[in-house]
């Protein structure tokens, strides 16, 4: 229009000011004010109050202020935008007093006055200030409706405040709100937020009609409390119920079940999103690469990652740190840290991620250098990148470097240690055979020591068989975890090491009495885009008799080469070829044998376990990783291990 020679009017340039508005571009928004001024139409009322909106949008207030100053003519409207324009930036007392002042010129506040002061300060994080906001409006007689609802809402759920939602939801039913869909989602949001998983599913059931955005919100709120299966069995009914289900549904259920464990189920989701043709999203994908990166679904990731790239997000700084730890877990670190060089704009968490990545594959140096070099970037540390270089250096066996950590976070960093700071150093000590001083360290703890902390104290324990403080840690865990099966099978191994039979039959005993029972081995490998779990001990696999098989040629083979089974492994009081029979269920070697039956020669293996893995397997896959000509990778609870040549990247430390 301006090309051909055209001005605009005063009828033009708010339509324009508003697009620069829409669009949050205050270049342009800036040139537009310019040509207003030089114009003439700087004075006109609805291209000042355009003004002011565009510049409270792109976060400008004093240029919204300077605008709204000159204004004769100054309508609700454009008082109310710029007090929430102030309240979402958290200047309170401005907002307030022109709240007040308002008034004072004779310009009475409406609805979308208060909404906008409530809504501000919710978004700047000020939520008791909303409440109070609230609770003003209320006294001077100002009715709020759907939209304060919602937003009130939210900021109940935030604050954890049930007896005020309750309350609130009381003047819901009062005012008949609850035919309004978003108040509907705001209820279920904030009841899911306070951990009332039974109001919220009455809400629900209670509903008018099935929409999609209340879908959203329950299946948010259900994750939220740990009821993955009630959430599936929501977005199932939803499903069948022909509801058009948005990215936001597909998204919130995937991560979902990503974050209870079914990492499978995730897939399946994520496979059945796209035949739907819902297309993921930059939000997607770093919901789903946590699933492939628990399994070890290797081909998945790369799948997801390909994806990324076609759609232009793989830069994305959360599709990027989700892909660093996706590649680190699967195995590939050297993928994972080009996906770290490659993005161009990193926060924390990638570099958190990458820290991780490499104390997961026990690279301690080369996860302190990144430790430093984040620093030279001008990105201070936070607590979980202490944890991240404190693990590095328990994985390394690096005592000395890693106490010296401990005390710089406090002494130089002023970061004060958690408990899981804690219990990377008890870790770090006790592995290194310093029991007695890491026990040392838990009674010098400035706060109650958790779980995580005994848990290490007793692990180690179970490593060098010290029956003393294996008691003491496994008491203390008892109180803790009274139902965790775990604890009393290490304390069990740890009498058993020892021969020391009759205690071995206490505790299982007092296990049995307790109706707990043992979590069985478990491992997964992925072939040709199918993970596989396997059990130790089980034989319903329909391969079985030949990994069986493939396992006791490789035995033969280990023998001659002067292998013997090491049955220290066995802890139960049976004879030593029983013992060796039990060595062979072992779950990473029934994977093993798996993947070698079903793979080409010389490919690479990826096995993922559920327990730390046993000293023996350790020595046959390394014997396997030689003989075969593969390279092995077995993530068990502690790290990765990289079978090569008959060596392991840990060195036989873990």
């Amino acid at each position: 229009m301006l090309f051909l020679g055209f001005l605009p009017d005063k009828y033009i340039f708010p339509s324009v000011i508003k697009a620069c508005a829409g669009l949050s571009t205050l270049g342009i928004g800036r040139q537009v004010h310019s040509l207003v001024s030089v114009t003439g139409f700087g004075l006109d009322t609805f291209v000042q109050s355009s003004l002011v909106h565009m510049y409270v949008k792109c976060g400008e207030m004093k240029d919204a202020h300077r605008v709204f100053d000159r204004m004769l003519d100054r309508s609700v409207v454009c008082w109310s935008a710029l007090v929430a324009g102030y309240a979402r930036q958290g200047y309170v007392d401005k907002a307030n007093e022109l709240f007040d002042e308002m008034r004072s010129f004779g310009v009475e506040p409406n609805l979308v006055s208060w909404n906008g002061l409530i809504a501000g300060f919710s978004q700047n994080g000020l939520l008791s200030k909303s409440l109070l906001i609230l609770q003003k409006m209320h006294l001077e007689g100002f009715k709020p409706d759907g939209t304060t609802i919602s937003c009130v809402l939210s900021v109940v759920g935030d604050l954890e405040g049930l007896p005020i939602g309750i309350q609130i939801h009381a003047y819901v039913l009062k005012q008949a709100l609850h035919s309004d869909k978003w108040v509907v989602s705001a209820l279920l949001d904030m009841y899911g937020k306070c951990g009332s998983p039974s109001a919220m599913m009455q809400v629900f059931y209670e509903l008018p009609q099935m929409e999609v955005a209340s879908c959203n919100a329950l299946v948010a709120g259900l994750s939220r409390n740990g009821l993955v299966e009630d959430a599936l069995k929501v977005f199932k009914q939803y499903k069948d119920n022909k509801i058009e289900l948005n990215v936001v549904s597909w998204t919130s259920i995937i991560a979902c079940c990503t974050q209870n464990g079914k990492d499978i189920e995730a897939l399946q989701l994520f496979r059945e999103m796209q035949l739907s043709g819902v297309k993921p999203n930059a939000v997607t994908i770093p919901c789903l690469l946590p699933a492939c990166a628990n399994i070890a679904a290797l081909m998945h990731g790369k799948a997801a990652h390909c994806f990324s790239i076609r759609k232009g997000i793989s830069s994305d700084v959360y599709v990027g740190s989700a892909l660093i730890d996706m590649y680190g877990k699967c195995g590939r670190i050297v993928d994972s840290r080009h996906c770290f060089d490659s993005l161009p704009a990193r926060n924390l968490v990638c570099w958190n991620a990458i820290m991780r990545g490499y104390a997961m594959h026990g690279m301690a140096g080369e996860a302190i250098d990144i430790f430093n070099l984040m620093q030279k970037n001008g990105h201070k540390p936070d607590f979980i990148s202490f944890t991240c270089v404190l693990s590095a250096c328990c994985q390394g066996g690096l005592t000395k470097e890693g106490l010296q950590y401990f005390e710089k976070m406090s002494q130089e960093y002023g970061i004060e240690a958690r408990m899981e700071h804690y219990a990377c150093i008890t870790t770090l000590l006790s592995r290194a055979g310093r029991l007695k001083e890491a026990y040392s360290m838990i009674k010098e703890m400035p706060f109650e020591p958790d779980a995580c902390v005994w848990g290490a104290l007793l692990s180690s324990c179970r490593v060098y068989a010290n029956v003393s403080l294996g008691e003491v840690a496994a008491e203390k865990l008892f109180k803790l975890e009274p139902n965790n099966a775990g604890n009393y099978v290490l304390l069990s191994n740890i009498y058993a090491a020892k021969g020391m039979w009759n205690e071995v039959y206490r505790v299982r005993d007092a296990m049995s009495s307790m109706g707990l029972t043992k979590n069985p081995g478990c491992s997964w490998i992925e072939i040709k885009n199918e993970v596989y779990i396997l059990l130790a001990g089980d034989r319903s696999h329909p391969q079985m008799a030949q990994i069986i098989e493939r396992l006791e040629r490789l035995n033969m083979e280990m023998k001659k080469s002067g292998y013997l089974p090491d049955t220290n492994f066995v802890l139960q009081d049976v004879e030593q070829q029983d013992k060796e029979n039990i060595l062979c269920g072992h779950s990473e070697k029934l994977a093993v044998g798996l993947g070698l039956l079903c793979t080409p020669p010389g490919s690479a293996l990826r096995v993922i376990k559920n327990l730390r893995i046993c000293g023996d397997c350790h020595t046959v896959i390394k014997f396997i990783s030689m003989f075969e000509g593969r390279e092995i990778f077995v993530r068990d609870t502690n790290r990765f291990h990289h079978f090569k040549d008959g060596m392991c990247s840990c060195g036989d430390y873990w």
